[in-house]
């Protein structure tokens, strides 16, 4: 059996010394959100760049001009980032082609991770499906073995080698989507997860939002019954704290944060399953503790922190991005939420993970040349996405933009992902992550011991890589 790599990235460490020497890594306390403050401009990213020899930084796309910009070309491109980034996306692909009227570029949005993913593994070997995919972290290695990944193309980037664009970013932040010595995908999102406290609901409480927030998961369970209400009729109205549902990466993001936090590890040296040991278990113990009613909930796909925008969920998480996405759909949630450092589940490190753009092998060299011209144009303002979007790129000098400087609960998420593990990186990642939603739906629908439903996704996991 294939042995399985693990990442681990000291993110933050390094977004701090290479954007902003001689600034502190900030202490992980609790911040409370609160309208931007006016700041003194912050040297730009291009300036950022050029000074480390890497890339031209195309704040408009007349700054990195396409190679050919007269052959016609058609592009077409698969989103399935939040709705916030959809708009951005749009409007930046409305510039872009302004700029490169001989090309086509049709764009879907919106659409599901996984069921996605389906679609262009079936699609793209015959040379459909999209140029631009959409695709996650862990799906490099399956994408790699079946020789699906484009390397990124330098000419069309501004760029004299591949090593330039790897300079453009943090170091050691684009790791995961070097292959070969070549750039095969471009992060729209390197993140990981803080908690999210509604400061209103949490005061009604009696309880302080900083002193009292929980530290761990134990801690959580101990303040749901204080936070919990219902109406006359019994109906709940208010939760203290739910995990997520909504798509199988938010049960596997969740259960690989405790696992790295509890020091266990996914595959034996051998490469066996070994989710369901002591740690697995322990961590699905403190999963089941934190159940309050799951189907109780308006979050979706598209929208997963509606329970929380909507002030029924005292106590949510997510990255940088959920507070921008809370603060667009409920205004009033704005200055209303403090981010404090994620429960743990015990004292080993978080998790990090990460939404890339890839573009097709199986696209032709002009397509492919379009492709990445747009993908450098898209991710060369990293600023307007933290603005619009809270989705962080670890482009250098991103830190010292104004959107990143002006966000006060960044300090808390930079310390969450200090030192932070990287999800597993298998092959099979589609199947243990199948696996480990089956293990935590049995647990949360039907009461299932954690132990024996854990021991039933290790035998799921087996049979279907035909182990």
């Amino acid at each position: 059996m294939r042995r399985r790599s693990l990442l681990t990235l000291p993110l933050a460490v390094a977004f701090v010394v290479s954007s902003c020497a001689g600034v502190a890594s900030p202490p992980p306390s609790p911040q409370a959100s609160a309208p931007a403050s006016t700041a003194p401009a912050s040297p730009s990213v291009a300036a950022s760049a050029a000074a480390s020899g890497g890339p031209l930084m195309a704040k408009k796309p007349t700054d990195c001009p396409l190679p050919d910009k007269t052959t016609p070309v058609t592009i077409t491109m698969w989103s399935n980032t939040e709705a916030p980034g959809q708009a951005v996306e749009e409007a930046m692909i409305a510039e872009w082609k302004a700029a490169n009227p001989n090309v086509t570029v049709n764009y879907t949005g919106g659409m599901d991770l996984f069921d996605s993913f389906d679609k262009f593994q079936a699609a793209a070997p015959a040379g459909s499906g999209p140029t631009i995919y959409g695709a996650y972290m862990p799906w490099i290695p399956i994408l790699k073995e079946n020789n699906l990944l484009a390397p990124a193309v330098p000419a069309a980037m501004c760029a004299g080698a591949q090593q330039d664009i790897v300079n453009r970013y943090v170091q050691g932040t684009i790791d995961s989507y070097v292959v070969d010595g070549n750039v095969v995908a471009l992060p729209v999102q390197q993140n990981g997860w803080s908690l999210l406290i509604n400061n209103r609901l949490f005061t009604a409480a009696g309880l302080d939002p900083t002193k009292d927030a929980p530290k761990t998961w134990d801690e959580v369970a101990a303040l749901q019954s204080k936070l919990k209400k219902t109406d006359a009729n019994g109906r709940l109205t208010q939760k203290g704290f739910e995990f997520r549902y909504t798509g199988p990466q938010w049960y596997g993001n969740m259960f690989a944060d405790m696992m790295w936090n509890l020091g266990g590890e996914f595959f034996d040296a051998s490469g066996n399953p070994t989710f369901n040991s002591d740690k697995g278990v322990e961590a699905l113990r403190q999963w089941k503790e934190n159940i309050v009613d799951p189907k109780v909930t308006k979050n979706v796909q598209n929208s997963p922190y509606q329970d929380f925008a909507n002030e029924q969920d005292v106590l949510s998480f997510g990255g940088p991005n959920a507070l921008s996405f809370v603060e667009q759909l409920n205004p009033k949630m704005k200055g209303n939420i403090t981010v404090a450092p994620l429960p743990r589940a015990g004292s080993g490190p978080n998790l990090l993970y990460g939404f890339p753009y890839i573009v097709s092998a199986k696209a032709t060299d002009a397509e492919k040349a379009a492709a990445w011209n747009f993908l450098n144009y898209m991710f060369s303002d990293p600023n307007r996405w933290f603005e619009k979007t809270g989705l962080l790129q670890p482009i250098v000098g991103w830190y010292q933009e104004p959107a990143a400087a002006q966000f006060t609960g960044l300090p808390v998420f930079i310390s969450d992902i200090t030192g932070a593990k990287a999800l597993p990186q298998t092959t099979h990642y589609g199947p243990l992550q199948t696996a480990i939603k089956n293990a935590i739906d049995r647990v949360v629908l039907e009461k299932a011991d954690p132990k024996a439903s854990l021991d039933q996704a290790v035998q799921e996991y087996k049979t279907s890589i035909g182990g």
